[in-house]
């Protein structure tokens, strides 16, 4: 059996459809399985067994990552076809069967493959190897409550300044002595917010985890406790790996990508979505400056004293 999924270019989008994957997955476990992926989010596909190709794309002028994207794809006869995208390719490739997920307007990402699918698609999944896992049990003390920092994010105005997360990291250091922080994303968001992020915070109590790769990242994650951070993939991660989850807001609407878990917090900016509509978005900018350091320590001490302390 073969199965072709045809995914996102995006982290959040392919880790909010790891429940389907994990689902067709779980249902077949003998078949040969190809991901048509984007460049960013295809490594965390990599552990998945059984697979026999992963076809990367980049977006390219008029659609033409389309083109060579059916080149390779369309000699194969697919018991099954699953495509995020929606695309025409899905009508146009000789397949048993197909699934085609179609968006609906203003409600949960996962609701909308739910409906989609016909089935649960919640159970957020990203497989990791036994070497990272392992090296995430070697390196993470139990004796510690782990604390996941992103401060980084993809578009400018939905970014949280990394100023605020410092205060939070230390007021948290000042109050709790068995916290250490955790902060992931790019080499290229490191080189950005690291040395605001870590100013007077002993080394000791930092794991670097900027430029790792996602499943290794994952990895850590599945070992920590919070998760404190903006709207973004690495936000999505944390869900799939059962942290508490404290994720900021602005501009962008939780209402469909915000965490999806019964216990996780979306602080939003004192501005509503409709004021942010409004708006000629500033693409070099935050907006995200009516979240007061506050507000998310508070939260965040309430997180550690029902749960962890």
């Amino acid at each position: 059996m073969k199965i072709l999924f045809i995914c996102s270019n995006l982290i959040g989008d392919t880790i909010l459809s790891s429940g389907v994957i994990n689902y067709f997955v779980d249902q077949n476990k003998d078949a040969k399985l190809t991901f048509v992926v984007g460049q960013t989010a295809a490594p965390l596909l990599k552990n998945y067994k059984n697979i026999e190709n992963i076809i990367v794309f980049q977006k390219r002028k008029f659609n033409l990552h389309w083109f060579e994207i059916f080149q390779k794809t369309f000699k194969t006869k697919w018991d099954i076809v699953i495509d995020f995208r929606s695309s025409a390719i899905s009508y146009l490739l000789r397949n048993n069967k197909k699934y085609i997920f179609k968006k609906h307007q203003n409600i949960h990402h996962i609701e909308q493959l739910n409906s989609s699918f016909g089935f649960n698609c919640s159970n957020l999944f990203i497989p990791i190897s036994d070497d990272e896992k392992n090296k995430a049990n070697n390196d993470l003390d139990k004796s510690f409550i782990h604390i996941v920092i992103f401060p980084g994010g993809n578009w400018s105005p939905k970014v949280w300044s990394s100023d605020n997360f410092n205060v939070i990291m230390k007021l948290l250091l000042n109050k709790y002595s068995n916290i250490k922080f955790i902060l992931v994303g790019s080499l290229e968001e490191k080189n950005k917010f690291y040395n605001k992020l870590i100013k007077g915070i002993k080394e000791e109590l930092i794991i670097d985890l900027f430029g790792y790769n996602l499943t290794l990242t994952s990895a850590y994650m599945q070992k920590s406790n919070i998760f404190i951070g903006n709207d973004s993939g690495l936000m999505h991660l944390a869900v799939a790996n059962k942290l508490r989850v404290i994720s900021l807001f602005g501009p962008t609407n939780d209402k469909i990508y915000g965490p999806y878990g019964s216990d996780d917090i979306v602080i939003r900016t004192e501005e509503s979505l409709d004021h942010f509509h409004s708006l000629k978005i500033d693409e070099n900018k935050s907006y995200m400056n009516s979240i007061k350091p506050e507000t998310v320590l508070q939260t965040c001490e309430k997180i550690i004293d029902d749960n962890f302390n």
